[in-house]
């Protein structure tokens, strides 16, 4: 991936919470330009710094899940610097039509605080006060205490509604956590609840047990966010009417570009509850795609916008893009929250690994969703 261009290579961290932690690639050519890519929920960070010493010192890279995440941030990081030296923002650059605002849709699953049906509606309120027209929760991910967990799920569902009003626009990840069976008899009541799309009820990798969630439900169908090669698609071709690619899973902005082609009738909704420079890459995909709603992890902390200079504004339930070339946005590297993780200089051959700092120590997140 273009390691003979690159002069400086180094991986910061910035802490969230328990679950969160953002994972920021920038890489710097002769010229001194600087791209930017992400690899959030990659896996363990030691991990993530094997992969890219293996990067650095030229072998090929792995084909698991965190090399494909770390070879995501690498293709961003790329196309971001590609896009400077050519002067023209990233939508532009992937010969995208117009510069448009991205309606987003408010991802509340990474809220701090608890996980009661009252806990859950108000951070689902909190985000339609905010001007989002769309919020989705995860209301399976949280066992309660002596309540089944669909039936509690539900509840939770119905409290969120009740919060936002009918207008709104409300969904709902599963997040695989009900079998078929149970999932099958909370249909009927998540439709009345006016659940506007059903994510990850069953995975991609379970075509049969998708097959017949299809055949049982008219809610909209929506998965594919660890989708990376377009042939994953053609066994459920016809069975989802959302796409959801990630740009740091997939493998970068080609990779999505190329599940969204295999896409057939589904639309195409970028998955992405990581940090801002996730969230720029994917702005900036979903127009150069004409794409659907863009997701967006809400309410974590105030001072997510700070990380790239104020380049994230969503205003109103719309991402507004920035005006300059590439992504538009710097990385604050000398950020109070984040912490340098790795380093490598290709012109010396030699790398470096940051000392311990607070980002090492954080448990890792339960998983990339």
């Amino acid at each position: 991936m273009a390691r003979e261009a690159t002069r400086r290579a180094a991986l910061y961290g910035c802490a969230v919470s328990e679950r969160t932690r953002w994972l920021v690639l920038a890489l710097t050519d002769k010229d001194g330009v600087t791209g930017y890519g992400e690899c959030s929920d990659a896996g363990p960070v030691a991990t993530v710094v094997e992969r890219l010493r293996a990067w650095a010192a030229g072998a090929p890279a792995p084909g698991d899940f965190t090399g494909r995440t770390v070879g995501g941030a690498l293709a961003q990081a790329l196309a971001d610097q590609a896009a400077r030296r050519a002067a023209r923002p990233l939508w532009s650059w992937y010969g995208g039509a117009d510069r448009r605002p991205v309606p987003v849709y408010a991802n509340i699953n990474r809220v701090p605080g608890g996980r009661t049906p009252a806990e859950v509606a108000r951070a689902a309120e909190d985000a339609a006060a905010a001007g989002h027209h769309t919020v989705k929760l995860a209301p399976f991910d949280v066992p309660g205490t002596g309540e089944e967990l669909g039936r509690l799920g539900l509840r939770r569902v119905r409290a969120a509604r009740a919060a936002i009003g009918p207008g709104p626009q409300l969904l709902v990840d599963c997040h695989e956590r009900l079998p078929l069976r149970q999932l099958s008899e909370l249909l009927e009541e998540l439709a009345d609840a006016g659940v506007g799309w059903l994510e990850d009820g069953v995975g991609i990798e379970r075509p049969a047990e998708l097959r017949l969630l299809r055949a049982r439900t008219h809610l909209p169908l929506a998965g594919g966010e660890f989708a990376h090669d377009p042939a994953q698609l053609e066994p459920v071709d016809g069975l989802l009417d959302v796409l959801l690619p990630d740009v740091k899973h997939a493998g970068g902005p080609e990779a999505v570009r190329a599940l969204a082609r295999a896409a057939g009738t589904a639309r195409v909704s970028l998955h992405n509850p990581s940090g801002p420079v996730a969230a720029l890459h994917s702005a900036h995909l979903t127009v150069a795609l004409d794409g659907d709603l863009l997701e967006c992890a809400v309410g974590e902390v105030p001072w997510r916008a700070e990380l790239v200079g104020g380049g994230e504004r969503i205003e109103r339930g719309e991402f507004l893009l920035p005006t300059g070339p590439g992504l538009g946005a710097d990385f604050d590297a000398t950020h109070p929250r984040s912490t340098l993780l790795w380093s490598a200089t290709t012109s010396t051959s030699t790398t470096t690994a940051a000392s311990a700092s607070p980002v090492a120590r954080t448990p890792e997140p339960e998983n990339a969703r």
